[in-house]
């Protein structure tokens, strides 16, 4: 990257920063929307939407040129495909399925030029300022240095797992995510105070050992409330899906002026 990657001052400074995931929406003009309305960083689906390095390349572009931090949740840890979305110009990448020490290993090892990883260096990308901005050298220093690595806990064995996964040298934290594990468990979602207490119990422990661990965690905050609770826990990253967060806006715009229709 040819630049400092915002988000890490921003929460090595203490400040809690919010960010949509987009599963959907591949727009730059969106990306770029959000990043002007406030949002600290912006999260890509690589995995559900499959949103490709190409397509990633403008919405990167979009949300940077208006300096919000442009992240990507990978469809797995190939290091090929993840060589590719970095080149493209994302700032950190998010693991889906992050279960071992093994995982976290091999998404750093990708994401970290030789001789912590085994990315291959592309001096002329727009990752590296196309070359004008930084000599080879001082893109592979400074890439390695600012690129953001997460993985996804989002299954039990990955919170049994955990204090192993936190132990990997270049793993900067967690997403640690409720939905998936429900659904292992057999548990419908219900985000919130709704969530079913087994959930709540590996999503808390998660949240807890990573923040022991003295690294980031990122959280899936339904509402401003919960978003709330969490900063004041020491989440430092909190993210929300856009499709619901445009639902809940549109709904109460709609709701309220159909409710002051109705009482005429």
């Amino acid at each position: 990257m040819a630049r400092p990657n915002r988000l890490r001052e921003k929460f090595a400074g203490g400040r809690t920063c919010v960010g949509p995931l987009f599963q959907e929406f591949w727009s730059p003009e969106l990306f770029e929307f959000c990043a002007l309305a406030g949002f600290d960083f912006l999260i890509a689906d690589g995995e559900h939407a499959g949103v490709d390095p190409q397509a990633v390349r403008n919405l990167a572009r979009a949300a940077q040129g208006v300096g919000a931090t442009a992240l990507l949740r990978v469809p797995n840890g190939e290091a090929s495909l993840v060589l590719r979305y970095l080149d493209a110009g994302v700032e950190g990448l998010i693991l889906p399925h992050c279960n071992s020490a093994a995982d976290a290993e091999g998404l750093v090892r990708a994401c970290r030029y030789p001789p912590r990883g085994i990315r291959g260096a592309a001096s002329s990308s727009r990752a590296a300022g196309y070359g004008f901005t930084q000599t080879p050298l001082e893109h592979l220093a400074q890439s390695d240095r600012e690129v953001l690595c997460l993985g996804l806990i989002e299954e039990p064995r990955a919170v049994e797992a955990l204090p192993e996964i936190l132990r990997v040298d270049g793993l900067d934290g967690c997403f640690v995510g409720a939905g998936d594990m429900a659904l292992t468990l057999g548990r419908q979602y219900f985000g919130g105070a709704a969530m079913h207490p087994e959930v709540r119990r590996l999503v808390d422990r998660a949240i807890d050992l990573t923040l022991e661990a003295g690294k980031v965690v990122m959280y899936p905050a339904a509402t401003g409330a919960e978003a709330r609770t969490m900063s004041q826990r020491g989440v430092r990253l909190i993210t929300m899906n856009f499709g619901a967060l445009a639902r809940r806006a549109i709904a109460e715009y709609l709701g309220t002026l159909r409710g002051e229709a109705d009482s005429r």
